[in-house]
């Protein structure tokens, strides 16, 4: 396998293996830990573990200025995506943060000074008519919800700080997941405070450290995957590569869930995938625009 796809790849996996993270979410809900104390509880598992592993493996916890505000965006992401998850359908929430890839388009050509191709045009043009066929064909301020809200704002964030990591002097991949996991903490405590129910619900204890136990063995490799491919790839095909968790996201919330998913959601959701079909294959026909 040629060294330049590694990143592509791992990106991919990750975004498969992330498409089913409102399993964990919803199963910490039903079990006591409602509206954003499951992913404050599995991100508070994975920084336990992401820190750990920096003072075990004696790894400086060293992050440029760009490093650092892409890590803390990044856990921004982690957080209102989590949350979103409790307060819409899954489907909603995942179709609505994969507006991310129109925002990473715009950053790359306004900020970056990247390229404008043909590809960018129709990468906008089928993220916003997925996100409008995801909506029921609405596009009044009445069909988003608060949950919607977190979604598009979490797509926003991953934008912006995908590409803080990938203009960022290579930083350690394990101290951005220790400051992205923290970050996701401190950003899901004021809406767990502001939501009125305690923590400490359900079964208690054995819910904890059930929450941060996926949190080690979950979320903790996931996001060390994926932010160790965001130094090696472009936002915008980092993102699109992203869009697998549409299919696994997608497919298992509409099975598994009674959750409305008619005729406008599915063609949707082709649309959303379209857009990025159209900027991975580009990206594949070279190599990525940095290595490291």
């Amino acid at each position: 396998m040629r060294s330049d796809l590694i990143p592509i790849w791992v990106a991919a996996f990750a975004a498969a293996i992330f498409g089913v993270w409102w399993i964990p979410i919803r199963y910490l809900e039903n079990a006591g830990l409602h509206g954003a104390w499951g992913g404050l509880t599995m991100c508070g598992g994975a920084a336990v573990f992401a820190f750990a592993w920096l003072t075990i493996s004696r790894q400086p916890l060293a992050l440029s200025k760009h490093a650092l505000m892409g890590a803390v965006l990044i856990g921004v992401t982690v957080s209102l995506y989590s949350t979103s998850l409790n307060y819409t359908d899954v489907v909603r929430s995942v179709l609505l943060f994969y507006l991310a890839p129109a925002w990473s388009k715009l950053i790359e050509w306004r900020f970056m000074r990247l390229p404008w191709h043909w590809s960018s045009s129709l990468t906008i043009a089928a993220a916003l008519l997925g996100a409008f066929l995801t909506l029921g064909g609405e596009i009044t301020g009445g069909a988003l919800n608060f949950g919607d809200v977190l979604a598009i704002v979490s797509g926003l964030a991953w934008a912006a700080g995908a590409a803080f990591i990938f203009t960022a002097d290579k930083p350690s991949a394990a101290s951005l997941t220790a400051v992205a996991t923290l970050s996701a903490v401190l950003v899901a405590l004021p809406f767990g405070l502001a939501s009125g129910v305690p923590l400490m619900g359900g079964e208690g204890a054995k819910t904890l450290s059930v929450a941060v136990g996926a949190g080690a063995i979950y979320v903790f490799p996931l996001l060390l995957m994926t932010l160790w491919a965001a130094q090696r790839i472009s936002p915008a095909l980092l993102t699109f590569l992203l869009s697998a968790e549409i299919l696994t996201g997608v497919i298992s919330g509409a099975v598994l869930l009674d959750e409305p998913f008619g005729m406008l959601q599915a063609l949707g959701t082709v649309m959303i995938i379209l857009a990025a079909v159209s900027e991975v294959f580009k990206g594949l026909r070279a190599a990525p625009a940095k290595s490291h």
